[in-house]
């Protein structure tokens, strides 16, 4: 008999038959054309980080150039002469992020760069500076105008450090609901690694997943539900038709240079590929050059000495700040615990952390007393909320009122931040179980262990109690083995913004 015929557009039925609704609930974007504009998003985004640059760079040198008033004494140069002399090297700025590849970088990743990657633009700063030194003296020696010093350049360029990932941060986050500025991608795959980039990406805001191409979209393991938009061959009319931003590489069936023969005809579409063995893939893994072939290397999966210090002296100093800042809320949430239920403010659970110890963990009481007691009688409905071991109900009658509130935005795990300065937790790290959980952790994912488990960590920006239990455990190794304190501190970054969307809150 033959294949039956796939529509090049629309829902593909797989004939899976009956599947877990939470495995598959993938909602696409429909594969709608859009009006072709002159312009492509693309380099409309670039134009507007140019013009966001310039402004704040403008902000920079008038902040630089107001310290530098003499306030009050006669001498000094007056901010009107200090800006005249010092706005036309914007430019020299410009020019030395552009150098940097800072507006052609962000076209080329799947997602813009965070506020906290600051590495290249504060070195393209530095050479901004460094530039308008030399630019200034050619000039002053060759029409007599006055030159900028050291003290003008480092006044003109602090602020600048701080000012322009703000105004980027700021544009890119006024933008995301903006349709027309979402990255549109199209997956090359339809199999299980096709699946779970898909549901990654529905959790990203400014990527629009417009389907997938594959020569075999009928794979026994493929969950892949949405629209279809036929063999790999077809991928350039594709991209041309619906004008696609990126084609990202998953996992197909088809020989790789076939793929690869396709993927080069593509023109300016951006492309990215999942790597073989992404699982040992780590972002601080490091690619070299062997003869013009690539070698990626695999970060070992481990802490060394001066990272774990630099790590708890984060803790401390963190955790004792934010107590002191979130005291007067806690009392106020505790009064609110007392006053709403009977029973205990706080509630206290054995967890596995550092090493396979148990400790206990501190929260606000969110449930009515004696909760756990019904717990087994629950399990039943939790197989039907989450896959795993792990124990969440979408719907739990035992919660209070007050509780569902903290739950959802993440009040009711301040006190952790006790457990936090006196080492038993991390501000950042895995999830930490209960011990039922952890006894089934065991292999390459017992690294988790190796370090504190974390208020928040990867999970809680990435989807929290949404999370399949199996990229739960990779995300947990991939933290361990790309730790850095940088790291850490772009995921306390985004840790506000991921509480206040509620993602897999409750």
């Amino acid at each position: 008999m033959a294949d039956p015929v796939v529509p090049r557009a629309g829902t593909l039925d797989l004939g899976l038959g009956a599947t877990n609704d939470r495995s598959v609930d993938l909602t696409l974007s429909p594969p709608d054309v859009p009006v072709v504009s002159p312009v492509s998003p693309v380099r409309r985004g670039r134009l507007l980080v140019v013009v966001t640059d310039t402004v704040s760079l403008a902000a920079a040198f008038t902040l630089g150039a107001l310290a530098r008033q003499p306030f009050g004494r006669r001498e000094g140069p007056k901010l009107t002469t200090s800006l005249t002399h010092e706005l036309p090297y914007i430019a020299v700025y410009i020019l030395a992020l552009a150098a940097y590849g800072l507006y052609r970088r962000d076209g080329r990743r799947l997602r813009p760069s965070s506020f906290l990657d600051i590495g290249p633009r504060g070195h393209a700063l530095a050479l901004g500076a460094i530039l308008t030194l030399a630019v200034s003296a050619l000039v002053h020696r060759a029409a007599g105008v006055a030159k900028i010093g050291w003290a003008e350049v480092l006044c003109m360029t602090a602020p600048a450090l701080l000012l322009v990932p703000m105004g980027r941060g700021a544009v890119s986050l006024a933008l995301r609901g903006n349709d027309a500025q979402k990255s549109r991608v199209v997956i090359v795959g339809s199999g299980m690694v096709a699946t779970s980039l898909a549901n990654r990406m529905r959790r990203c805001p400014d990527i629009k997943l417009l389907g997938f191409v594959d020569d075999d979209p009928r794979l026994p393991t493929a969950e892949l539900l949405g629209t279809y938009h036929g063999p790999i061959s077809s991928l350039p009319s594709v991209c041309d038709d619906l004008r696609v931003d990126r084609v990202l590489v998953a996992f197909s069936k088809t020989p790789p240079t076939w793929v690869t023969d396709v993927l080069r005809k593509l023109g300016g579409v951006h492309i990215s590929v999942v790597p073989r063995y992404f699982e040992l893939v780590t972002w601080q893994s490091q690619m070299e050059e062997l003869h013009g072939l690539t070698v990626m290397d695999i970060a070992p999966p481990r802490l060394g000495v001066s990272n774990r210090i630099a790590k708890r002296c984060l803790d401390i100093v963190g955790s004792s700040l934010l107590l002191l800042l979130f005291l007067p809320a806690m009392a106020v949430i505790a009064a609110a615990i007392k006053l709403r239920s009977p029973g205990p403010v706080f509630f206290l659970q054995d967890r596995v952390g550092y090493k396979g110890q148990t400790f206990k963990m501190i929260k606000f009481r969110t449930m009515h007393v004696g909760a756990e007691i019904v717990k087994l009688d629950l399990r039943a409905r939790n197989d039907n909320d989450v896959d795993g071991p792990l124990f969440k109900l979408h719907k739990d009658d035992r919660v209070t009122g007050l509780g569902r509130f903290l739950r959802s935005t993440s009040l009711d795990e301040l006190p952790q931040l006790l457990n936090v300065f006196i080492g038993k937790m991390s501000l950042v790290g895995p999830r930490p179980f209960v011990p039922d959980e952890s006894a089934g952790i065991d292999g390459w994912a017992a690294r988790r262990f190796d370090v504190r488990p974390g208020m928040t960590g990867l999970w809680q920006t990435s989807g929290r109690s949404d999370l399949p239990f199996e990229e739960l455990r990779q995300l947990d190794y991939a933290y361990v083995a790309s730790w850095s304190l940088w790291w850490d501190l772009k995921i306390l970054w985004h840790t506000p913004a991921s509480v206040l969307h509620k993602h897999g809150a409750y």
